[in-house]
């Protein structure tokens, strides 16, 4: 009894470790079968790009079978206009104001996601030995700004609130990383720029820094971007990373301090700074109306400024592909759309 009892275990041992073999087998197979899929991501040098950082440490693009480059850019608006250039960008994030610039030249482009928001990203940065102390004062000064960026548009968001109007100041155009030693230098009386780079210009310029209070102006938000061509031939690649960016967002929201030494690492940052902005920033993946709003507003905006000899506002429904994100996550959009865009699996 014991002798028959013994072989039945033995079998039932070696079937398992049959079937555990096979299992195995298939699972590597079909690794095999579906070898990573390149994609190039351009991403800001900011934290802003948090959610990313923290997708690709983690692993998440992998688990979601893409190799994914990233290809760091001063400003999301130079990686935007390098992947409409065709310079090897698959995908890239950019604010509103950029996209609403592009939209009056061309209709190849998509906005697949917004993944942060923030009420408190961009700032105005001044002397105190300029002569600014409250908004009136701006009046008259050179400002410098990032022309074609949200800097432009927040600076003449923040004049319009205070009565007064974008050609009331001396626009001067500088790269996002130079604005603050044009503070530095008094080649600008004040500066619009967003993080890190605003809290560069406030360790460079120390107790003669003056941050203007801003934040009731402007939803800033951060959108992932696409070409038509490339969503029409790549909905699955999109679907996978989007999903490995709900992941990040999870990730960050219940590891803050987690995430946040991730983020300080990649963007060489100190990690009490990034602490310390880390709450200006909302990351959450979804398409909302309110983007639609904001975009229309930007146009307005810029038709009534004689920023474009466009006349009309385009429908900006047709520079939405809510689609993949719809597929993976239905709660997330809240955008009101009929019919497909450019997707069809």
């Amino acid at each position: 009894m014991f002798t028959h009892r013994s072989t039945i275990s033995k079998v039932v041992i070696i079937l398992f470790v049959i079937v555990l073999v096979v299992l195995m087998a298939i699972k590597l197979a079909g690794s095999l079968e579906q070898p990573l899929e390149k994609v190039t991501l351009g991403v800001e040098t900011s934290l802003l790009s948090a959610t990313v950082l923290v997708a690709q440490s983690q692993g998440y693009y992998l688990e979601e079978g893409l190799d994914l480059t990233l290809k760091m850019f001063p400003s999301g608006r130079d990686g935007f206009l390098a992947m409409l250039g065709g310079q090897g960008i698959d995908i890239s994030m950019v604010a509103p104001t950029p996209i609403v610039f592009s939209s009056f030249q061309r209709q190849d482009f998509s906005v697949l996601a917004t993944f942060v928001y923030s009420f408190d990203d961009v700032k105005i940065i001044t002397r105190k030995d300029s002569g600014i102390k409250q908004s009136i004062d701006l009046k008259g000064k050179k400002i410098g700004l990032t022309l074609g960026t949200t800097g432009q548009f927040f600076a003449a968001a923040y004049l319009e609130l205070h009565g007064m109007h974008i050609t009331d100041i001396q626009m001067k155009d500088f790269k996002p990383t130079a604005l603050p030693q044009a503070l530095f230098n008094h080649q600008v009386d004040a500066i619009v720029i967003w993080e890190p780079h605003a809290w560069q210009a406030q360790q460079l310029l120390g107790s003669q820094a003056v941050v203007m209070k801003t934040n009731e102006v402007y939803r800033e938000t951060f959108n992932f971007m696409v070409m038509n061509d490339y969503a029409s031939a790549h909905s699955t690649t999109l679907k996978r990373f989007l999903r490995a960016n709900l992941k990040a967002t999870t990730f960050i929201n219940n590891n803050k301090a987690t995430a946040q030494a991730i983020v300080s690492e990649k963007l060489n940052l100190d990690s009490d700074v990034v602490a310390q902005l880390w709450g200006e920033f909302t990351f959450k993946v979804m398409l909302d109306q309110s983007l639609l709003l904001t975009m229309e507003d930007e146009a307005r905006w810029a038709i009534r400024n004689g920023l474009t000899d466009k006349r009309e506002v385009p429908d900006y429904l047709n520079f939405l592909a809510p689609q993949p994100l719809d597929a993976v996550k239905p709660a997330a959009v809240s955008v009101i759309y009929q019919g497909k865009n450019h997707y069809e699996d």
